[in-house]
C-alpha cells in the first residue's frame, strides 16, 4: 500500500489591467511505502487438528512486495501454546539448520523487492491441551531516505488446530484379594471415555484366567443381565460420546 499526498491551493489574483482572475497551485507528490501491507507475513500447517503427541508441520511464508530491501531479518515463534518444539525441525528455503532454536529465534536472509523466504519447523502436540494456537514475529529493517536505518517488529496471522484426545479409561476391580476352591470372583470394569471425540465399535474381551470357569449369564453391561454373552468371546459395547461411561460386571468360580 502507497500513500500519496499532495497539497492545494487556490487564490485570486489581479491582473495589470485590473482583471480577477482565480489560480490554483498545487505541490509536489510525497509517497509513504506501507510496509505492513506490502511484507504479507503468512504462517500455515499441514494439517486442519492434531492427535495427542503428534507431530504438525508448519510454514511460514514471507515475500517482500515493497520497493526496498529488507535485512537484518530476525524469525521467532515464542507464543506456542498446547505443543512443544521439535528440535532441529528448522528448515529455511529447504535447508536444514538443526542448530536453530525455534523459541529464541534465528536469523533469516536479505529480502530483496519480489524475494520470498519459507521457514518450516515441527511442533509436538502434548497430551494435555485440547488446543494448539500459534502466530511468529518477524522482525527486519530497511533504510529510510530521511530517517536512515529503521527497525521494525510485526507478527503474522494466527494458527489454531484443535487436538485430538483418544484417551479411554479401563479399570478393573475384583471383590476378593483372597479365595479357596469354590469361591466366586466378581469382576467390575469402568470404561469412560476421557477423550474428545466419540468411541465407537467399541469390543470388550476378558480372557477368563486360568484355574477359574466363567460363570454363565454372570454378564452385566449397566446393570442389565446379558445371558448369551461370554467375555472370552468377546461382545460389543454401545458408543461413548466424550466424557460418557459404561461398567461391566462378570463372575467366575475358582476351579
Amino acid at each position: 500500500m502507497i500513500i500519496t499526498n499532495i497539497s492545494n491551493i487556490t487564490y485570486n489574483e489581479v491582473m495589470p489591467d485590473g482583471k480577477a482572475v482565480r489560480g490554483n497551485a498545487e505541490s509536489n507528490s510525497v509517497k509513504t511505502e506501507i510496509l505492513s501491507y506490502n511484507v504479507p507475513k503468512i504462517i500455515r500447517s499441514d494439517k486442519s487438528f492434531v492427535r495427542e503427541g503428534e507431530n504438525v508441520r508448519n510454514t511460514v511464508i514471507i515475500t517482500n512486495n515493497s520497493s526496498t530491501k529488507l535485512f537484518d531479518n530476525f524469525l521467532s515463534l515464542p507464543q506456542l501454546v498446547g505443543a512443544s518444539y521439535v528440535p532441529g525441525s528448522v528448515r529455511i528455503n529447504g535447508v536444514a539448520y538443526q542448530e536453530y532454536d525455534v523459541a529464541v529465534g534465528f536469523p533469516l536472509p536479505d529480502l530483496s523487492p519480489t524475494e520470498t523466504v519459507i521457514v518450516e519447523y515441527e511442533a509436538k502436540a502434548d497430551n494435555q491441551t485440547t488446543q494448539l494456537t500459534h502466530f511468529a514475529t518477524f522482525e527486519y529493517s530497511v533504510n529510510d531516505s530521511v530517517r536512515g536505518k529503521v527497525n521494525y517488529s510485526e507478527k503474522t496471522n494466527v494458527i489454531s488446530l484443535k487436538v485430538i484426545s483418544e484417551k479411554l479409561s479401563i479399570a478393573k476391580s475384583v471383590d476378593k484379594a483372597f479365595a479357596i476352591k469354590g469361591e466366586i470372583l466378581h469382576y467390575k470394569i469402568a470404561i469412560v471415555n476421557i477423550g474428545t471425540v466419540t468411541k465407537s465399535d467399541l469390543v470388550f474381551r476378558d480372557p477368563i484366567p486360568d484355574g477359574t470357569t466363567f460363570v454363565v449369564s454372570s454378564i452385566r453391561i449397566d446393570g442389565t443381565i446379558y445371558s448369551a454373552y461370554n467375555p472370552q468371546k468377546g461382545f460389543v459395547l454401545r458408543s461413548l460420546a466424550p466424557g460418557a461411561a459404561t461398567a461391566i460386571e462378570f463372575d467366575v468360580k475358582v476351579n
